[in-house]
């Protein structure tokens, strides 16, 4: 059975990134690096909102108690 780049597990070249770029090309490639980030930024943008509220919440119980 013939396999494209060599026999499964055996060092071929091709690392993750470049078996990425041939699945999905390189405007595929660009698009997913987009997203991720995108979410890392929304992410780090909630993680701060979060924990902005969680302190409100705290100084709340604290003063309210």
């Amino acid at each position: 059975m013939s396999y494209l780049g060599g026999q499964p597990g055996q060092p071929n070249g091709l690392n993750g990134w470049a078996r990425l770029v041939g699945l999905v090309g390189v405007p595929g490639v660009i698009s997913l690096y987009l997203v991720w980030w995108l979410t890392a930024w929304v992410g780090a943008k909630l993680d701060r909102i979060i924990q902005l509220l969680e302190q409100i919440a705290w100084a709340v119980r604290v003063v309210g108690s």
